[in-house]
């Protein structure tokens, strides 16, 4: 899922042919013919929602395939399958986040007040 090229819109892809349907539609709205700009509206509402439709049921598939890996992998004892990609920060001294100079202690869940200079 992270990995996947970035789709660019129709409109994008094709700005050329995006002005020149916008055009087409002006010109029919200011010649008159209401009906044909409402059913080219209806259809290009149809494609966008059979589109969207569809995104989103590939999204959903890739979530359950990698909810489902990560339960087969904490059934097995693996780490990943508890935390998943991320595992959590471990503890130990890191760049104090006010203070730039110093490092802090940070537990693995909270910052401690044991502070000391680089």
């Amino acid at each position: 899922m992270l990995y996947r090229q970035v789709h660019r819109s129709f409109w994008r892809r094709h700005p050329a042919l995006t002005g020149a349907g916008l055009v087409l539609m002006l010109w029919w709205l200011y010649d008159g013919a209401y009906e044909v700009v409402a059913v080219a509206a209806v259809i290009g509402l149809l494609i966008f929602v059979a589109r969207r439709r569809r995104a989103l049921a590939v999204r959903d598939a890739g979530l359950r395939a990698r909810a489902d890996l990560e339960h087969r992998l904490s059934l097995a004892g693996d780490p990943r399958g508890v935390f998943g990609r991320y595992p959590p920060v471990q503890a130990g001294w890191f760049p104090d986040p006010q203070n730039g100079s110093q490092l802090r202690y940070f537990d693995g869940a909270l910052w401690t007040p044991y502070a000391r200079s680089r």
